[in-house]
């Protein structure tokens, strides 16, 4: 999604087909959320230049300077980009002063898209798998652990957000080494629409950081990241249990999440009841 991707996986049987109807579903709800984030950036620190443009179906996203959130999401599943449409893109991300534009694009986009992106210059600089499996029938919760609780973060409370966002952001990265790529995500994550935020902590110090988005039948599993020195004391586990049960109560059918191809992330995945729903290429151009 438009979150740092999994460092674990959830639980849940995974034999169901994932058709073109669903990945248009998960591709539409990265394509909101990337609006919402932008749109959130732009009210909280209004000199960053945030902004998106919508053009042939497509939530053309500006979050800031090489930013996971300045991308393309959406293109060519509603509507077909015409040479008019991708001209115009490029002018929204050239005015941006980013030198570049990146698309991410599904594999179900319009074969007219695709043809025109690669007449256009646009090459393959990434991938990424995304990982859905039914919401439903899950495994067993894990053993619980008498030293561990899991928490939800109160929506209103500053502090604790920030402490969510230093926990996720420590979980993945050195406190200092948060790459430019992921400035300002955290923190303005758990203000998305539908979002549950959760901590877990161990001996009453927080271990691990974690989230959830759920709208429209889908839920987003992002951020999961645990610190080093709690790893391998079920935090991980204990809040993939807690944002499936949270999808479930949301009425979700289908929970999503990605990976990159061939990493830990996708193989704890597949272990537990996620398969790949198809493999997304990052198309990029230098302006």
């Amino acid at each position: 999604m438009l979150q740092p991707m999994e460092h674990d996986a959830a639980t849940a049987p995974g034999d169901e087909f994932v058709d073109a109807d669903v990945a248009r579903r998960i591709e539409a709800l990265d394509a909101e959320y990337a609006g919402h984030m932008v749109a959130l950036r732009a009210a909280t620190a209004p000199a960053s230049g945030a902004e998106s443009l919508l053009r042939a179906g497509a939530t053309c996203a500006w979050f800031g300077p090489e930013s996971v959130l300045s991308h393309v999401f959406g293109l060519g599943l509603a509507d077909d980009a015409t040479e008019e449409d991708l001209e115009a893109i490029e002018a929204f991300y050239r005015a941006k002063g980013d030198g570049r534009v990146q698309v991410e694009l599904c594999p179900f986009a319009r074969r007219w898209t695709v043809d025109r992106l690669g007449a256009r210059g646009y090459r393959v600089t990434g991938f990424e798998q995304v990982m859905a499996c039914r919401v439903g029938a899950r495994a067993p919760r894990p053993s619980p652990n008498p030293r561990l609780e899991v928490r939800v973060v109160d929506p209103g409370s500053e502090v604790g957000l920030a402490e969510w966002a230093r926990v996720a952001g420590e979980g993945f990265f050195s406190p200092d080494r948060v790459p430019r790529a992921l400035e300002g995500v955290f923190e303005l994550t758990p203000r998305l629409p539908g979002t549950t935020v959760l901590l877990a902590l161990v001996d009453g110090e927080p271990a691990a950081a974690a989230g959830v988005t759920v709208q429209h039948g889908l839920a987003a599993l992002f951020g999961g990241a645990t610190l080093p020195a709690f790893r391998r004391s079920g935090a991980h586990g204990a809040l993939l249990a807690e944002r499936l049960d949270l999808a479930a109560r949301g009425g979700a059918e289908w929970a999503t999440a990605g990976a990159l191809p061939g990493s830990a992330s996708q193989r704890n995945m597949e272990r537990r009841g996620f398969r790949v729903a198809y493999t997304r290429p990052v198309l990029g151009k230098t302006l």
